[in-house]
């Protein structure tokens, strides 16, 4: 698990950043973090893969940084190189022979239906393919934490939806623990185990709610009295309203 006490990060310049937050985020288990826009989330993230340091409090986590995969809300392909080539990066950094790795990549490719974009390049592509790039990369490790800082963001509504269910069915498979920053309450309520909802900057976290949806996702839950309850509850909460 991972453990949060009292943990802040705050910016000096603006006084914004992540306020104080003290929680454990359970093996296996999807977190979403929702809330407006420089309240911490991202910050949150950074926090937890080490690329930002802490003003006070601690975390403590049992994973290394080879057990870690960070999806950016930007794809952050190496346009010199073919998707084949991008996806395998993080196993030939690593010293794996090319085709070794590719092999590897092999199950991720076809779940995420980009076999015949192998060889194409970054520019040649839609921004929904990316994201898949971008996820095959991530999973093609087999991380044990999988952050997502908006991977979704720039994709039509259906791209959006079509990935997310293949996500969490890929989920269901790996069973990493997942933190994951959006900004489309829908989107992440529907996918996650628990979501947690910061408010103010610097952001605070004010409901910690559990999801009991089950583990299969269709879409149709997005149409469930009860889920869009939840939905309206939270959205109240995050327009400043008890």
């Amino acid at each position: 698990m991972i453990e949060f006490k009292g943990l802040s990060k705050i910016f000096p310049q603006t006084g914004a950043g992540l306020g104080t937050i003290s929680t454990v985020i359970e093996s296996g288990e999807w977190v979403t973090l929702l809330g407006p826009s420089g309240c911490g989330k991202t910050t949150l993230l950074k926090l937890v893969a080490g690329l930002e340091d802490e003003t006070s409090g601690e975390i403590r986590s049992p994973f290394q940084k080879n057990e870690m995969s960070f999806v950016f809300q930007e794809s952050a392909l190496l346009p010199w190189k073919t998707v084949a080539q991008n996806i395998v990066l993080p196993l030939t950094l690593r010293g794996v022979d090319e085709k070794v790795a590719l092999e590897k990549a092999r199950p991720w490719v076809q779940k995420l239906r980009i076999e015949r974009f192998m060889q194409s390049k970054p520019h040649e592509l839609s921004g929904g393919l990316k994201m898949r790039v971008s996820l095959a990369r991530a999973l093609i490790t087999e991380p044990k934490l999988l952050l997502l800082d908006e991977p979704f963001a720039a994709l039509d509504e259906p791209i959006r939806i079509e990935l997310g269910m293949e996500l969490r069915e890929l989920w269901k498979t790996l069973r990493p623990t997942i933190l994951m920053v959006t900004h489309s309450i829908t989107e992440g309520l529907w996918l996650c185990d628990r979501a947690l909802i910061f408010q103010g900057q610097p952001g605070k976290v004010v409901l910690d709610q559990k999801m009991d949806l089950g583990m299969d996702r269709p879409l149709s839950l997005r149409g469930d009295a009860h889920f869009l309850s939840t939905v309206e509850a939270c959205f109240n909460l995050l327009k400043g309203e008890s």
